[in-house]
């Protein structure tokens, strides 16, 4: 079976930015976007943190942290931009990401294109864990 990992999680995310899409637009700088994101989240009553701190460890120590703009239900890494239009560094900014703090699914939005933009991916540890145990 090939379900979507945490299918109804990021569809409930989806709707939320894309509202925020639908009531803004484009053309805003990325913190006003998240400022409405994150008064959807709550009267959706979701969790969420905001720029929760990872550490990043190399041969076992820690050399560096890194913020992620919002991780909701422990569970959805949620990167925004309001960029004219993606680079590939945005992509591996939150595949990075899932990769050093083990969550499962990430979203990277951008408000600065015509039309909403939303990239899905998933942490591939976790992928593979949950294709041994099916």
């Amino acid at each position: 079976m090939n379900k979507l990992i945490f299918a109804d999680l990021t569809y409930r995310i989806r709707s939320m930015l894309f509202a925020v899409h639908t009531i803004l637009g484009p053309g805003f700088r990325e913190e006003t976007y998240r400022k409405a994101l994150l008064v959807e989240l709550t009267s959706r009553d979701l969790g969420f943190e905001t720029e929760k701190e990872g550490s990043i460890v190399y041969q076992g120590r820690r050399i560096d942290i890194y913020r992620m703009d919002l991780v909701v239900a422990g569970a959805v890494v949620v990167e925004l931009k309001a960029v004219e239009e993606l680079h590939p560094r945005h992509e591996a900014q939150l595949i990075s990401y899932l990769r050093a703090s083990g969550l499962p699914v990430g979203l990277l939005v951008n408000y600065g294109e015509p039309s909403l933009r939303i990239i899905r991916r998933v942490n591939q540890k976790f992928r593979e864990i949950r294709e041994r145990s099916a």
